[in-house]
């Protein structure tokens, strides 16, 4: 072959070099992709779950300011007894409270709990110049709580204040009566939130209008690897979290797979375009030595040694091709018009139950079997490279055995020589599916008594009033609060008082019949029970039953009148079709359970105009 001819061939194998380096390249950039999103993923559902945590903190405890303020203003004036049972209440459980307050109609500090710790606000009074005091004033204009900024509490230190209006009537008027007033403190409220992560994994800040108010770990110099998600609490948009992970989990989810899929696609091409390369020699020398005969030995001798390069490429080339074996990810690569593999890795078939050949023959024949709606994920990866989307798909494989397996896929498609090849690498991600599975069941339970949480009791009595309203079905709601458990926590302790809770909580799952009743801890000792498709007659047998479930559990009680732990319950029982809202339901129950514990406990009391006492269960 002339010189002149050999320089558009030599030209087109250098741009087959520099197509497929570029592919290697694209491929490589894709998985150090998936890495980062990876990191990407994992700091985005800690940090969403951190800020999900707080704000459902703090709304738990603004619910229950509220429902003391409730009582307050359905009341009157609480008495001061019945006022430190309800905050005694609310402190348990919440060690982020510096103290729970009421500060009268003058502003002036009237009662406080605790008293241990918080000496230095006994006198306290708020004036004018104290900074909260434009947002205490616009809570008792509107007649709605408010959550202030961050401030240097007379105790020391930084916390907030949720400020709660307080009415009472006087003379047919609805008069100010002053504040309820929840102190937290910053750095116990934060510590506890840190309790729900990995302390060794990830630096997280609190921030106040973009100034820093808390951190844990180190500060975060580099806007790489971190996320930040603003807070709701309640009327103050100020607040943000700062999520980043720390250098120890970047090099635990550091992989060497992209490099080494780099450096076996590089070498695939190097490999194959000197494949090309001899190819256009031996062609080059056949014609040479068409033209001289005696350099017919000679040009055997270099065939010979040509011959052998080949095989000694071709061992190379295997040994490439051997290494992708020894990854857990499956990586396959198939002309996406005929089916045919040009490559897989051994993690692409085994863990699926094939064969080689199986693999294979279902991809070309039927990938029907091997991945359902597959024409589908095709035309999608088509879509996504075409408008530039995420390449990632969600998708199941089917075993040999029919049984699926969840997969990450990552596509790359490369048009070569007007042919379409496709480039996945899959990934069994069943086991963080489940652990996703897991925790969102998990955020609906409680802890200590297996019973589903306020959390899941709020989202419940919404879904089920709108249901039954549809319907025109009446349900019942029952509050249920445990008598003097705070003496019998004093009494016993705590850990008879958690394990009175777990058989307390036992004996409401068994005095319920119907899968669709639901029982919830309502907060410290308090319960709440919604029944579907339940009307008055048929809440107070269940009422009847849980008295007597609670009696038949027989724990003794030294500080209680009755020498046994009991139960008073309120009850309510509607029709969802009239114009009333859930929110009024619980406020009917609370106002009934309030009323049964006035009358003496160990009773139930049905809320009505006025609130009526059923009967007491002896």
């Amino acid at each position: 072959m002339p010189a002149s001819s050999a320089w558009p061939a030599r030209l087109a194998l250098a741009f087959l070099l520099l197509v497929l380096s570029a592919s290697s390249v694209l491929l490589w950039r894709q998985i150090e992709g998936v890495q980062q999103q990876r990191v990407d993923e994992r700091l985005g559902y800690q940090a969403r779950s951190l800020a999900r945590q707080l704000e459902s903190t703090l709304h738990l405890e603004v619910a229950s300011l509220e429902r003391i303020a409730r009582l307050w203003n359905s009341l009157g004036r609480l008495p001061r007894a019945a006022w430190g049972e309800e905050v005694e209440r609310a402190l348990r459980g919440f060690p982020a409270y510096q103290s729970i307050q009421w500060v009268g109609p003058d502003l002036h500090m009237r009662w406080l709990l605790p008293v241990a710790g918080n000496e230095a606000a006994l006198n306290f009074r708020l004036y004018p110049e104290h900074p909260n005091y434009p947002l205490a004033m616009e809570a008792r204009e509107t007649g709605e709580q408010r959550f202030s900024n961050s401030f240097d509490l007379v105790q020391g230190g930084r916390g907030f204040v949720l400020y709660t209006p307080l009415y009472r009537e006087q003379n047919g008027e609805r008069v100010f009566d002053g504040f309820l007033q929840g102190v937290f403190r910053v750095e116990p409220l934060m510590q506890q939130l840190l309790s729900q992560i990995d302390r060794d994994a990830f630096n997280l800040e609190l921030l106040e209008n973009g100034h820093s108010l808390f951190r844990h770990g180190e500060p975060d110099n580099s806007k790489w690897h971190s996320l930040q998600l603003g807070l709701s609490l309640l009327n103050n948009q100020g607040f943000s979290l700062r999520l980043s992970p720390t250098a120890q989990l970047l090099d635990q989810l550091d992989s060497p797979l992209p490099g080494v899929v780099l450096g076996a696609s590089l070498a695939i091409s190097l490999l194959l375009v000197a494949a090309l390369a001899l190819a256009l020699e031996n062609s080059r020398r056949a014609h040479a030595l068409q033209l001289a005969n005696r350099r017919h030995k000679q040009e055997a001798e270099r065939r010979a040694e040509t011959e052998q390069r080949l095989r000694e490429n071709r061992e190379r080339l295997q040994l490439v091709l051997d290494l992708t074996d020894s990854s857990h990810d499956g990586l396959f690569i198939f002309d996406s018009s005929s089916r045919e593999l040009l490559h897989m890795n051994q993690a692409t078939y085994a863990t699926l139950g094939y064969r080689p050949e199986q693999f294979a023959e279902l991809l070309r024949d039927d990938p029907e079997k091997l991945m359902p709606d597959f024409h589908r994920w095709l035309e999608q990866a088509r879509q996504a490279q075409r408008a530039n989307l995420s390449r990632i798909f969600q998708r199941e494989l089917i075993r040999r055995d029919g049984s699926r397996q969840p997969a990450e896929i990552n596509t790359q498609l490369v048009q070569l020589h007007d042919r379409e090849y496709l480039i996945a690498v899959s990934r069994d991600n069943s086991e963080r599916l489940q652990l996703e599975a897991q925790l969102q069941r998990l955020s609906q339970l409680d802890g200590l008594t297996g019973l589903y949480n306020r959390r899941h009791f709020d989202q419940q009595l919404q879904s089920d009033w709108r249901r039954l309203r549809r319907l025109g079905a009446p349900m019942a709601l029952l509050m249920l609060d445990i008598d003097h458990f705070k003496a019998y926590n004093d009494a016993l302790g705590h850990l008879a008082g958690d394990d009175a809770l777990r058989r307390v909580s036992s004996a409401l799952k068994d005095s319920l019949q119907r899968e669709s009743d639901t029982a919830c801890r309502y907060g410290g000792e308090e319960f709440a029970i919604i029944l579907a498709h339940t009307d008055l007659e048929g809440a107070e047998q269940v009422a009847a039953r849980i008295h007597g479930a609670i009696a038949s559990l027989e724990i003794h009680h030294p500080a209680s009148p009755f020498g046994r732990l009991t139960l008073s319950i309120g009850m309510t029982a509607v029709d969802p079709v009239m114009d009333e809202q859930p929110g009024a339901l619980v406020a009917h129950s609370d106002q009934a359970l309030y009323q049964a514990k006035h009358q003496g406990r160990n009773r139930t009391a049905l809320w009505q105009q006025p609130t009526v006492d059923l009967h007491q269960t002896t």
